[in-house]
């Protein structure tokens, strides 16, 4: 009898290089379980205090910071991962397996309140969206297709065929998969599922239909699948009679939306006298009603929004930014400036060499970044991009190093050194 099994990597949660990185893998199981649709398959987890040393932080998805290939057999659900004594930049071994509660140890929380049981675990429906891609023979070379308008703001959400023997009559082909496996994401995935369920009890026209849900190992609630409504849209302005009755039928049961409210928040169909709500994972009960009625007047300006959230994330792709963000993750991380020049300016000017710089600073800082130091950052950038090499100490200060000046300096070149200088 075989003693290790082979197996595949399925996701990985990987932060920072002083954090721990999770590894969520797919291996043959002792026993094949009749009503689990992926055939004796179960998941398993491997954890190491942190990546080794020089590893990117690109997830690694491919194994490649692993020195092995195969886990034992066994009913563990938990590996330990170490790098071997003396090893600069090896990949990490498994030294031990245990079974142990994994939301006690690791923080893997069940999301699910006591209201479905209709339940699909995620190993089957993921193999059935495999078979289904196959089926229709994709070509690999196709564009990506755009980001669907139910799948908007979501840690992970796909389109997925519906399964079989869902006990719901008159649903279409396709369900709306919606799930997170990782740690510290079960509260917000409880909470939907639960204002799902006072929706279904009061107004089940309000939201797509609720269909069931989705399940770690056929044990652990990680999330839920709703049906996919044919031809919907994202609202705009000209519905806003429509989403002002959507948002007042959920004000009725006493739900604050709260998300925060986006044009995506509200899908359209035709034909339809009223909007579907989606996305409550930020919804809260109150009888505040300063707090409805605030939120009904801010429906008008995000109705206006343009580009909206969903059109932005559906640009073409920067070809050439893609391949910039590539670069600065495998130096460890991606600087915390780099998102924020995005989320503001929506651009990057950094060149990888002030990347590295900061990622080098950042880590002898031990990670640590604050208001200021985003403050001080975005001022040298701002003022003078020659004075690009900024250093991180434990006190959160800045200052310059080894630099140059030349002709082309200016004034605010100039005012900002002096303000890094003194900080």
């Amino acid at each position: 009898m075989a003693t290790s099994v082979p197996f595949s990597i399925e996701g990985v949660q990987q932060g920072w290089p002083d954090e721990p990185i999770l590894y969520r893998i797919r291996v043959p199981a002792r026993r094949i379980i009749k009503s689990e649709s992926h055939l004796g398959e179960v998941i398993k987890y491997l954890i190491a205090s942190r990546p080794p040393k020089g590893a990117g932080g690109i997830p690694d998805h491919r194994s490649e910071l692993l020195a092995f290939n195969t886990v034992p057999v066994g009913d563990w659900n938990l590996g330990r991962l170490l790098i071997p004594h003396g090893s600069a930049e090896g990949g990490s071994i498994l030294v031990w397996t245990e079974s142990l509660r994994l939301d006690v140890v690791i923080g893997l929380l069940d999301a699910a309140p006591p209201w479905r049981d209709r339940k699909f675990d995620l190993v089957g429906l993921l193999d059935d969206l495999d078979a289904h891609r196959k089926s229709k023979q994709t070509d690999c070379n196709a564009p990506l297709s755009e980001i669907d308008v139910q799948c908007m703001n979501r840690v992970s959400a796909v389109v997925l065929p519906t399964p079989a023997h869902t006990g719901i009559a008159g649903l279409g082909p396709e369900a709306i998969g919606v799930w997170t496996w990782q740690p510290g994401h079960a509260h917000g995935i409880a909470n939907e599922i639960r204002i799902h369920s006072i929706i279904q009890a009061h107004d089940p026209g309000l939201a797509p239909r609720f269909i069931g849900l989705i399940t770690d190992n056929s044990t652990r609630v990680i999330g839920f699948l709703v049906e996919r409504v044919p031809d919907a849209r994202e609202a705009g302005p000209a519905n806003l009679g429509k989403c002002r009755n959507a948002l007042e039928r959920l004000h009725n049961m006493g739900i604050a939306y709260s998300a925060p409210l986006e044009r995506h928040s509200f899908l359209l169909c035709e034909g339809s006298a009223s909007a579907l709500l989606q996305g409550f994972s930020g919804a809260f009960e109150t009888a505040d009603l300063e707090i409805l009625v605030r939120e009904m007047e801010s429906l008008k300006n995000i109705l206006a929004e343009h580009p909206s959230e969903l059109e932005k994330a559906n640009r073409p792709i920067d070809v050439a930014l893609s391949g910039k963000l590539l670069e600065f993750q495998s130096h460890g991380l991606t600087h915390p400036f780099v998102y924020w020049r995005l989320a503001n300016e929506e651009r990057v000017t950094l060149k990888a060499e002030q990347h590295r710089e900061l990622v080098a600073e950042l880590a002898a800082n031990d990670y640590r970044w604050i208001k200021e130091d985003m403050e001080r950052v975005t001022l040298c950038f701002k003022g003078a991009s020659l004075f690009w090499r900024l250093y991180l100490t434990r006190g959160q200060s800045l200052h310059t190093e080894g630099r140059e000046e030349s002709a082309a300096t200016t004034d605010s070149g100039h005012e900002c050194a002096k303000a890094l200088l003194t900080a």
